[in-house]
């Protein structure tokens, strides 16, 4: 899985998680919680937050009594025919991950630097700088995003202190007027964007057994750093434009750093580079699933010589999803997948499997 030693730490872990979590959530989410709960969508974002601990509590019990990752534990109890189908749901899940944040990623820079540039062409650029990522190994990757983490998060924080510094205060009155459905249907939408949890149920086999502990606390610390962005950020995001212009913005965020007013000519194109955090943790985000979904097709295969052929086929499946993303107006087909696919493997299966497994050991005892 990993270049050299196989092995991460579990403070790379943690920055890695957090680029997974921020870029998505940032991005996609304060439009949607203005549009569910307006500014109670500051309760929706702490409310999701508590079910990504639940799940995170709940995988990592199910993942200790597996003592192992769950593929490989599928592969030692499952029987081949029910194991088969479950890696290609899993195959199908992540490939739909990643042709998703490969669309926001093409969209962004489409939107943001290269207007008028071919979608099609950006899409392209991106699979082939994330397939050559992927070959290089995740260490190589956690090592590039150990440094840039400090770097970024810095200079992110400096923007929002001086946009904060511009809030309309009449904009952030108004709490409590959301009724509980259109909180709940916010605070799924930020568990929804907390679907890179379901990640740890890929990495036990690749650290050491004494570290797994510090390993669930480094990802859980993650996802905590993740929600406390999206909320300062939702903050600044209500005092800037208001709950309403919200709503019709796709990316606020990055709206919200092209507004920015800076002293001196060099700063003020300090919005343009800002916009690269959302490039890194989105960037993250489609070599991460990229990765596993290659790791999937070898399973499958169960064969190692044409791993980069594996890959190149998910990077064209992905591009597929991608590209059907972009012609669709709404993208109503995406949420069923997510209904209907992603969201019953990342609650049910890793438990279904483990259930199997000790219904089969009782029954050979």
């Amino acid at each position: 899985m990993f270049s050299n030693n196989n092995r991460i730490s579990t403070r790379q872990v943690f920055r890695l998680f957090v680029f997974d979590f921020v870029g998505e959530s940032t991005l996609i989410l304060p439009s949607q919680l203005a549009a569910f709960a307006g500014n109670d969508g500051l309760a929706s974002i702490v409310l999701g937050g508590i079910m990504g601990s639940l799940y995170l509590w709940y995988l990592a019990y199910v993942l200790k009594k597996m003592e192992t990752d769950l593929v490989t534990y599928m592969e030692r109890i499952l029987p081949a025919w029910m194991k088969k189908i479950f890696l290609v749901l899993l195959l199908v899940y992540f490939t739909g991950m990643a042709g998703y944040g490969a669309y926001i990623f093409s969209d962004v820079i489409q939107k943001g630097l290269i207007a008028g540039e071919s979608f099609p062409l950006i899409l392209i650029l991106v699979l082939l700088t994330a397939g050559y990522a992927v070959c290089g190994g995740i260490e190589s990757r956690a090592r590039v995003y150990e440094i840039l983490f400090v770097v970024l998060f810095v200079l992110l924080a400096g923007m929002l202190l001086i946009a904060a510094g511009d809030l309309e205060m009449e904009y952030l009155y108004g709490f409590f007027q959301a009724d509980t459905g259109s909180v709940m249907k916010g605070s799924l939408a930020v568990f929804f964007c907390l679907m890179p949890l379901f990640l740890l149920a890929f990495f036990p086999s690749y650290v050491q057994k004494a570290k797994w502990g510090k390993l669930v606390h480094a990802v859980h610390a993650a996802m905590w750093f993740a929600i406390g962005v999206l909320a300062v950020l939702y903050v600044i995001l209500l005092g800037s434009f208001g709950s309403r212009s919200l709503t019709t913005m796709k990316y606020p965020a990055i709206t919200l750093m092209s507004s920015i007013h800076l002293r001196g000519s060099f700063l003020k194109r300090l919005d343009a580079f800002m916009i690269a955090i959302w490039f890194f943790t989105l960037f993250a985000l489609v070599t991460v699933f990229l990765f596993y979904a290659q790791e999937l097709v070898q399973k499958l295969r169960k064969k190692d010589t044409h791993k980069k052929w594996y890959l190149c086929g998910v990077m064209a499946a992905v591009f597929g999803v991608a590209e059907m993303l972009h012609q669709s107006s709404h993208g109503e087909w995406f949420r069923d997948y997510l209904l209907y696919i992603g969201i019953p493997l990342f609650l049910f299966l890793p438990l279904f499997v483990l259930l199997w497994g000790k219904g089969k050991k009782r029954h050979e005892g």
